[in-house]
């Protein structure tokens, strides 16, 4: 049996996992009562959150290398960038705004 189409699975995902958030069942019972099975229930929510993404229907050469920065707890003095060459970036932490800002301006222009 041929597998069905990506994207109208995706669809079907989205409107199960928004059912799901509306409900108040544990993963577990909700998948006992959809008929699925836990790891593929969690397979399809990083699929669908990934899909959301403004940029995860580009081809790999047009994404975007950033990511989102979440700071939580104490706010550290510095964040430090690591990038996959090896080199790592301190910045203040008091200045990651102004770096988003100039980082989205960069790729506007790049892009």
């Amino acid at each position: 049996m041929p597998r069905a189409n990506t994207a109208i699975q995706l669809q079907l995902w989205k409107e199960r996992l928004e059912r799901f958030s509306q409900s108040d069942q544990s993963v577990q019972k909700y998948c006992e009562t959809a008929g699925c099975t836990q790891a593929t229930f969690y397979y399809w929510k990083r699929k669908v959150a990934t899909a959301s993404q403004p940029d995860a229907n580009l081809p790999d050469s047009q994404r975007s290398a950033f990511v989102p920065i979440v700071v939580r707890g104490n706010r550290p003095a510095r964040v430090l960038i690591c990038v996959k060459d090896g080199t790592r970036i301190a910045v203040p932490a008091d200045a990651l705004g102004a770096l988003q800002s100039v980082l989205q301006h960069a790729q506007r222009v790049a892009g």
